[in-house]
């Protein structure tokens, strides 16, 4: 009896490692930069060039690099720009950014605007590759009314939604290590980062997952030993 719940035990504590990651949430609307109340570095672009973005740009963090198509640095208007003044990143369709942190990082934060379904990031933690697409916020019914509009642009843009958007590591081990934003006409702005880990701050992303197949494994090992579990208290009563 005792060998079986240990067995138990343990099978419960990897299945609940196996879904340690990264929680993706997002701001309130009109919420422009990171609301993380620890030390942390902020790009705003509002520096840098295209020319020196493509040769590959170094700032307090990390190193952002054109690594497929083109990518420019624009001045702000309805698509982007935090605060409706300064410069935002553009990434257009079939092209790519690479960002790879001069060491692994806790939180990562970005301005998201004029959002599309087609918007995706590539994240690289310490151990292991994971794939973000903002569709996931589109389907996580967090959106208010607020957030859809430019909150800095007279002309609006009412059709596509503007927000902070938080990626917080849960364990050391799931610290980031580098992120690639691609697909069509992803805007950004105020990249912050954090080398430690931070306290979640705004509205839960979390998708609705379909377990792994090894997580399927350890959860039916975890069944069949309950049940013998029983079986066996049932004879010795």
């Amino acid at each position: 009896m005792k060998s079986i719940s240990h067995a138990l035990f343990i099978t419960a504590c990897i299945s609940f490692s196996s879904h340690a990651g990264i929680i993706y949430t997002i701001e309130a609307p009109g919420i422009q930069t990171s609301q993380i109340s620890g030390p942390s570095y902020t790009e705003n672009f509002d520096n840098l060039t295209s020319s020196q973005l493509s040769n590959g740009y170094q700032n307090a963090f990390g190193e952002y690099s054109v690594d497929k198509g083109q990518a420019k640095v624009a001045d702000f208007g309805v698509y982007g720009g935090a605060h409706g003044e300064g410069k935002y990143l553009f990434i257009p369709n079939k092209s790519a950014v690479q960002l790879i942190f001069d060491q692994p990082v806790g939180y990562f934060g970005f301005w998201w605007s004029a959002g599309d379904n087609g918007n995706q990031l590539s994240i690289t933690t310490q151990s292991e590759q994971l794939s973000f697409k903002t569709n996931q916020i589109l389907d996580a019914a967090v959106l208010e009314p607020g957030h859809y509009g430019s909150p800095t642009s007279v002309k609006g843009n009412k059709r596509e939604p503007y927000g902070y958007v938080n990626l917080f590591a849960e364990s050391n081990a799931d610290k980031i290590t580098a992120i690639r934003f691609f697909g069509r006409n992803f805007e950004t702005d105020n990249h912050t980062v954090s080398i430690q880990r931070e306290a979640l701050t705004g509205r839960s992303l979390a998708p609705v997952t379909v377990p792994e197949p090894k997580t399927w494994w350890l959860i039916s090992l975890g069944l069949v030993l309950l049940l013998l579990s029983q079986r066996r208290s049932k004879r010795t009563a």
